[in-house]
């Protein structure tokens, strides 16, 4: 009992750790998205948790890569806005997702999970950003005015939408859901799907031999 319980829990610390090295220090944007989302693979590691243990390990990753990155040098660069939104992203996605794969006894359940995956990160990052990340980031960086924002989101919103979309005050939150937070979720979401995909059956096989 002991040495499984030792063993789970240093499974939980590497991927913890995983995580959090590429949340912090492994991320870039692409070009035809606003430059202030990041692409970073931080939850392969967390949703491969999630799978392998069970979704409760994967919310305590999910916390830890959070409480971290506040820690951590460079630290949090939205003043905190950004990781709480993401840890609830996490929660949404691992705590379904992992249920579902560990308690579900069907043929096609890691399809499922998998499904469950995107459209709870999408779902959830779309929330989150029309009542966290927006709202909070503009009041605390820009007092409220979300002139820099669309600024800094016009450029991509052409090159997704071939120059026919220009933002303003009254249309930024719609332009900004449909032209970014959608299809970028939508994107990153599918790419962590796919490592896990091909890592977590593997992983689980080492995991039973140790």
């Amino acid at each position: 009992m002991k040495k499984n319980a030792i063993k789970r829990i240093s499974f939980v610390a590497i991927f913890a750790a995983i995580s959090i090295l590429l949340y912090c220090y492994v991320k870039f944007p692409l070009p035809i998205f606003p430059s202030f989302l990041d692409i970073n693979f931080s939850m392969i590691p967390i949703l491969i948790c999630a799978f392998m243990l069970g979704p409760w390990d994967a919310t305590i990753c999910v916390i830890l890569r959070c409480l971290l990155k506040w820690i951590l040098p460079p630290g949090t660069g939205t003043g905190y806005v950004g990781e709480i939104a993401d840890v609830l992203n996490g929660l949404a996605v691992v705590i379904p997702a992992g249920l579902i794969y560990q308690k579900l006894n069907i043929k096609n359940k890691t399809i499922l999970a998998f499904a469950v995956v995107i459209i709870s990160w999408v779902v959830m990052a779309i929330l989150a950003n029309i009542f966290i990340n927006i709202p909070w980031y503009t009041h605390l960086f820009f007092k409220g005015d979300m002139t820099p924002l669309i600024g800094m989101s016009n450029a991509a919103f052409k090159l997704i939408s071939f120059g026919k979309v220009e933002a303003t005050k009254e249309t930024f939150m719609v332009c900004y859901i449909f032209l970014a937070v959608i299809p970028f979720n939508l994107l990153l979401s599918s790419i962590v799907v796919l490592f896990t995909a091909i890592i977590h059956k593997r992983l689980r096989v080492l995991y039973e031999r140790i």
